[in-house]
């Protein structure tokens, strides 16, 4: 069985569509756990309606602490031998699980990675027949963001690997604290480029701010990782510096020209360590090179160009929503 956990937090707009969604799909064996997250307006009462037409889905009561503490809350209730996850305002292929478990048996793999679209609300996606082969893939390509996010959703994941792996709860960008672990516990991962899951962009998305401190917790994330890596993965090291790097690029293309400080003055200097080792990493993003070359000439001139940047690619975002 497979258990879809589904955090629920004033999600009215949108949660009965996503559980049409996982009621529609063509593999049948699974549980629908939707975790309350002490919800204000009626999302409380849809997930009961569905709890009572379907004994596979279930409604869990959660006291406020959100995403995080509601998907360890759906893992701990959890009975399936598998767990993927669903944001309640995204929806999913028909195809969603079976797609992705079909892989999990046939590679014995402890991840399996499906592909996704951002379209925008009411936009057409790009599911299709497409992309029904998997390869190998690894913490490593993880690391290099190699068709691989740093996100629960999109993933299967062996039940196991959450034995000793949580969601770090009190904190924000808790996606960055987590993927990267259960990729460090699994002995096999495969990767499939097939659409299944739709990251849906609409104009009140969170992705369209940015509060310092969720980039202060993004980066502590980063840190940690950074350095539980180099000592129980090492050969993974060098990809975890080019994550890093590219941390702190994100942080800093979020960051005003104005601002400075204590934060911005760590971002410079971890990228500034790590420059030398991004500029002759031949498997490092190329913005990544690019952005350690510019910081050797000018930070100035980096921080400016990081800025412009990050402000086509939210105007881009805002225009397509």
């Amino acid at each position: 069985m497979i258990s879809v956990i589904v955090p629920v937090y004033n999600a009215a707009g949108y949660l009965r569509g996503c559980i049409e969604n996982v009621l529609a799909q063509d593999f049948t064996d699974w549980e629908l756990l939707l975790v309350d997250d002490e919800s204000s307006d009626d999302s409380a009462e849809i997930c009961d309606e569905y709890s009572r037409k379907d004994k596979r889905i279930k409604t869990i009561r959660a006291v406020h602490g959100g995403a995080a503490a509601a998907r360890n809350r759906g893992i701990e209730e959890a009975g399936g031998g598998y767990i993927c996850f669903v944001d309640s305002d995204d929806s999913i292929e028909p195809d969603y699980l079976s797609y992705m478990y079909k892989a999990a048996l046939e590679h014995d793999a402890d991840i399996v990675s499906c592909g996704h679209d951002e379209p925008k609300e009411g936009e057409d996606s790009a599911a299709g027949d497409k992309g029904g082969d998997f390869c190998d893939c690894s913490l490593t390509d993880l690391l290099y963001q190699r068709g691989l996010m740093s996100v629960p959703w999109g993933y299967l994941f062996r039940r196991s690997l959450f034995d000793e792996v949580r969601f770090p709860e009190g904190t924000e960008a808790e996606d960055m604290g987590t993927i990267y672990r259960l990729f460090m516990a699994a002995d096999k991962a495969v990767k499939g480029t097939k659409v299944c899951y739709h990251y849906i962009q609409r104009g009140s998305s969170t992705i369209y701010t940015t509060a310092a401190s969720r980039r202060k917790a993004y980066y502590r994330h980063s840190r940690h990782m950074l350095h539980e890596v180099k000592t129980d993965k090492p050969e993974a090291f060098t990809a975890a510096i080019s994550r890093h790097f590219s941390c702190c690029a994100q942080n800093l293309s979020e960051t005003a020209l104005s601002e400075k400080g204590a934060f911005v003055n760590r971002l410079y200097s971890d990228m500034k360590k790590m420059s030398a080792v991004v500029r002759k990493d031949r498997q490092a993003r190329i913005i990544n090179r690019a952005a350690a070359y510019i910081l050797g000439v000018s930070p100035a001139v980096l921080h400016i160009m990081l800025r412009m940047y990050y402000r086509i690619k939210i105007w881009r975002m805002k225009d397509r929503a």
